[in-house]
């Protein structure tokens, strides 16, 4: 309520409450809260697969594989790489995986199953390569885990989740990478990717999760729409028994 008395005017302490609450919202959408510290891209990340492995799959823990020896009697297994990086196979036993080629592979243990059978042929195939996702989340049409059977780019990743919402914050793409026990954020500049500056357009690993976030005025007016609910739900409460009264006696 408001009341004019003479050239002033005097608002009530409730609605001066709702404006404070109003504007701590904002002022809390606008940076008054910590942020994570994050670096920018200067070339790969730590780690990041360089181009000159491009098109080589490495195998990685939770990875199936069909594995397949002739000559006859032939053997044919379908194997998951366990957390250790290895998998059992007959005769030979453990074989390790973890990091190597399906090649490399192969030939291990084609040395190894030569004592056993005379020139052996093994092939080895990829199933399911559980292991090598990324996932791709926040303001993006359809959010998923990539599935990476070769080196692929921040841009690349994106495009596989649809592209950016109109109100994704393009230019602050997070790339968040584990690095032993600590986690590492990264920024990828997607609105200078399309123009044509592929600095910051990186290789990514397996377990890397990127984040597109919110232009801030969207981050605002979700944080001004979350400190209004409780007034809405009270309003609502309010409302609903005084317009049942209203219409009981007659007023409507």
């Amino acid at each position: 309520m408001m009341e004019a008395r003479g050239n002033r005017v005097r608002r009530s302490p409730r609605r001066l409450e709702r404006l404070a609450g109003a504007g701590c919202a904002l002022a809390l959408a606008l940076g008054c809260a910590p942020t994570p510290s994050v670096h920018a891209i200067k070339g790969p990340l730590p780690g990041a697969s360089p181009p000159t492995v491009a098109g080589i799959y490495r195998v990685g823990p939770s990875d199936q594989l069909v594995i397949r020896v002739l000559p006859e009697p032939a053997i044919e297994r379908t194997v998951k790489v366990g957390p250790d990086g290895r998998f059992a196979l007959d005769l030979i036993g453990d074989v390790e995986a973890a990091g190597r080629s399906l090649d490399e592979i192969s030939k291990d243990i084609e040395t190894r199953m030569a004592t056993y059978r005379q020139a052996p042929s093994i092939t080895v195939s990829l199933l399911l390569p559980s292991s090598t996702t990324v996932n791709v989340l926040g303001e993006v049409k359809a959010p998923k885990s990539v599935v990476i059977e070769r080196p692929i780019r921040v841009s690349e990743a994106l495009a596989d989740a649809g592209g950016a919402t109109v109100l994704a914050a393009t230019s602050r793409v997070r790339v968040i990478r584990r690095q032993g026990d600590q986690s590492v954020t990264f920024l990828a500049d997607v609105d200078a990717i399309q123009a044509g500056h592929t600095e910051t357009d990186v290789y990514l690993e397996r377990g890397d999760l990127i984040y597109v976030p919110a232009a801030i005025p969207v981050v605002v007016g979700y944080n001004v729409q979350r400190a209004l609910y409780p007034l809405q739900v009270v309003m609502q409460t309010i409302a609903g028994p005084l317009l049942g009264l209203f219409v009981g006696t007659g007023g409507i």
